[in-house]
């Protein structure tokens, strides 16, 4: 009789372990993010090479800054400062080309247009998520979060048939950023040319 007790207790602790959703998980990891403005150290290598920066990201803006361009994106307009060009180009960006630039862009996705299964991978929950429609730009992800922190460790997204692996390191919580954070201030660029291409 005590052995059937201890293996009944043993199996519920066993479903209590178990059970964590994906999206439990990145409800947790989304909480991380959401709560003020983030800052992380990355590195990405995809098909067209590879790149390494700072973003710092809140909500759906963010500001990237690399050996080669600084970007402002206040969640519809992207400023991008190729540097040594003493130009500013005006876009606004699509889906894609956000995802591409900013490794947190999950956050903003997860909830809605993905079917989602997770497994154990070392210290960290693996995350794979289809889109369920074609008509969203990335069309599968897996991410990486480790599981005491729920601190994303990396990001690999697929968009069309070539895929982009992230990787996220320093990640640090930021106190909450004014909107004018995430735009472009011309007066701190005295000398460069804003080349508006909306």
């Amino acid at each position: 009789m005590k052995s059937r007790i201890i293996l009944l207790l043993f199996a519920l602790c066993s479903l209590g372990i178990s059970g964590q959703t994906a999206k439990s998980v990145l409800d947790k990891t989304a909480a991380l993010c959401t709560s003020g403005a983030v800052q992380i150290d990355f590195s990405a290598k995809a098909k067209q090479g590879s790149s390494a920066g700072t973003l710092v990201a809140q909500g759906n803006c963010f500001t990237l800054e690399s050996p080669e361009v600084s970007i402002w994106f206040d969640g519809k307009t992207q400023w991008s400062l190729v540097k040594g060009s003493g130009e500013v180009n005006v876009v606004e960006p699509t889906a894609k080309e956000i995802a591409a630039m900013n490794p947190l862009n999950f956050i903003q996705l997860y909830k809605k247009g993905y079917k989602m299964s997770m497994k154990t991978v070392g210290n960290n929950h693996e995350i794979h998520m289809i889109a369920t429609s074609k008509k969203q730009s990335i069309s599968e992800m897996y991410l990486y979060i480790h599981k005491q922190t729920f601190k994303p460790s990396t990001v690999k997204l697929r968009t069309g048939k070539d895929w982009t692996a992230i990787t996220v390191r320093n990640f640090k919580t930021l106190g909450k950023k004014p909107a004018s954070a995430f735009s472009y201030n011309q007066k701190d660029h005295p000398g460069v040319t804003v080349i508006d291409m909306r």
